[in-house]
């Protein structure tokens, strides 16, 4: 059973969210050591940095490349140092029996603020983490100070017969005292890497990009299963990000994978050709369409102002590898057809040409998968073309109107009062969603306003946040009962982690949680409890 709880920060724009729902069930020597590592962490993450340089003089390689390879440098770093420094307190807490160094923890907590100026994350971001070492700081001396004093206390005791046990006793309830205070200040000093290591939360480093040019980028999960064994049952769905800028498009192409595209921003066109098929549709946004696996598509943002933006869900056809990938037809060096894959002889039979007739087919394009169109192109490519909010016949699996985008924005609202309102379309409305077992819903939730606790013992949530601020709770069933005190903490803050999986200002930067997966168009936090 997944219990979920959403509030939402009285900000000046309402939140906005989809979902998906999947519905499947010595101190000396130590301090020698210590520097030694450090040293060594520091020549390891020089070494990255001086890596990314090495791409940067490399052919093809843009400076957005360069500064996600920094990041990822930055993040080795601190995870490296972070775990380096509980090793040393807790190798060091074994030898002395309990106790932290307030000043050598500062003074650790200060050298992982001090970002690389060539790092993007710099200025503020900086100025933030010292101010949380100070006051980190001064809370562990104040803890050190009662610890001393409760010692103190016990060490003042008469001596005598039966006084030993006594104090004993009175050193031993110091040291429970302390322990405690300990884990729950543990938990809130990496409250970073607890979302790192929360299987409930994606960050960048579990999406990958398949395409990217200046127009425009594709990026895609990475397989549930690889990122946590407690997401094994959506092991076979990918989620996925499409972004094109005004007045391009991606070029033709299939896929060897069903998927879900929802267009969240701008105006589009899709062009889909399926066996004997093709049609051409309007896309704007609250469409949601089926894409089958082995369609052959093209995608063009015909706004001449506005990105065009789709969140998919894509499931593989391949078993049991559950890999999938985009085939391009029409390519060359930039993307690659998959036509190279076979020889000269065997495309010049079939295409009755020559060598420089296939070199002319095939390799010339070098450009990229989503390329620039002029005005003409749009509009040749855009004739004879439906929209989702023209009327249409009632929907079939089977009809001539199957493949038609459905938008749900259209719909009546399944639940709607002054506080938000709820969108939802189910296979039962679109029958192209039975094959994926798969609904589709949208929420507009008001500010100051919140979604009451629920829960969905048949369904998995994947929940895409595309702009708005919030908060999130949800029960983890992975966390055991003993870990209730370090929650207790954690829920006492909000944790935020950006990550610009929309390219754009700030209002479009993101974060992810998973399950329900949570994709934050400004800033979120993603609490866990016992569930």
């Amino acid at each position: 059973m997944i219990l979920t709880t959403m509030v939402f920060k009285a900000n000046k724009l309402p939140l906005f969210l989809f979902f998906f729902f999947l519905c499947i069930t010595s101190t000396l020597a130590l301090a020698h050591h210590q520097t030694e590592t450090e040293q060594d962490l520091q020549r390891e993450y020089h070494r990255c940095l001086q890596r990314c340089q090495e791409q940067k003089q490399q052919p093809g390689q843009q400076q957005q490349q360069q500064q996600q390879c920094q990041q990822r440098c930055e993040r080795q770093r601190q995870e490296q140092e972070e775990r380096h420094e509980r090793e040393h307190r807790e190798g060091r807490q074994r030898e002395q029996g309990g106790g932290r160094d307030p000043q050598q923890e500062y003074q650790q907590c200060q050298r992982r603020c001090q970002v690389d100026p060539r790092s993007p994350a710099r200025g503020q971001q900086q100025q933030q983490c010292q101010q949380r070492c100070e006051e980190r700081r001064q809370e562990q001396e104040r803890q050190q100070q009662e610890y001393q004093q409760c010692q103190q206390r016990c060490q003042q005791q008469e001596q005598g017969q039966g006084k030993q046990q006594q104090q004993q006793r009175c050193q031993q309830r110091c040291e429970d005292e302390r322990q405690p205070q300990e884990q729950r200040d543990n938990a809130q000093e990496q409250p970073q890497e607890e979302e790192r290591n929360n299987p409930y939360f994606l960050d960048e480093q579990s999406f990958k990009e398949r395409i990217k040019t200046e127009h425009g980028y594709t990026r895609v999960s990475r397989r549930f299963s690889k990122i946590s064994n407690l997401l094994r049952g959506i092991e076979n769905y990918r989620l996925g990000f499409f972004e094109a800028n005004p007045s391009t498009f991606l070029i033709p192409h299939h896929l060897d994978a069903d998927a879900i595209f929802v267009v969240v921003q701008g105006r589009g066109l899709i062009n889909l050709i399926h066996q004997q098929d093709r049609n051409s549709y309007n896309l704007e946004r609250g469409d949601v369409i089926r894409v089958p696996a082995g369609a052959l598509i093209y995608l063009i943002n015909r706004d001449n102002n506005d990105k065009f933006q789709i969140v998919s869900l894509v499931k593989p056809v391949s078993t049991p590898t559950n890999k999938f990938r985009e085939f391009f037809g029409v390519g060359g060096e930039n993307p690659e057809t998959f036509y190279n894959t076979f020889s000269d002889e065997i495309l010049e039979a079939a295409f009755n040409t020559d060598k420089k007739g296939l070199d002319s087919l095939f390799r010339q394009q070098r450009k990229g998968g989503i390329v620039q169109a002029s005005q003409e192109q749009i509009r040749a490519l855009s004739r004879d073309v439906s929209s989702s909010r023209q009327r249409s016949p009632k929907w079939s699996r089977h009809s001539s109107q199957s493949w038609r985008p459905f938008n749900l924005l259209n719909q009546r609202p399944t639940h709607s009062n002054e506080y938000g309102q709820l969108y939802d379309v189910t296979p039962n409305d679109y029958p192209q969603l039975q094959d994926l077992d798969v609904a589709v819903s949208y929420h507009k939730i008001n500010q100051g306003a919140m979604v009451a606790p629920f829960y969905n013992s048949r369904a998995t949530s994947l929940v895409v946040v595309v702009n708005g601020e919030g908060r999130f709770e949800m029960a983890c069933p992975h966390l055991s009962s003993s870990q209730t005190q370090i929650k207790e903490g954690r829920e006492t803050r909000e944790q935020e982690q950006k990550l610009e999986l929309f390219d754009g200002p700030k209002s479009q930067r993101s974060s992810i949680t998973k399950n329900s997966l949570h994709y934050s168009g400004r800033s979120s936090s993603l609490h866990c409890g016992i569930g």
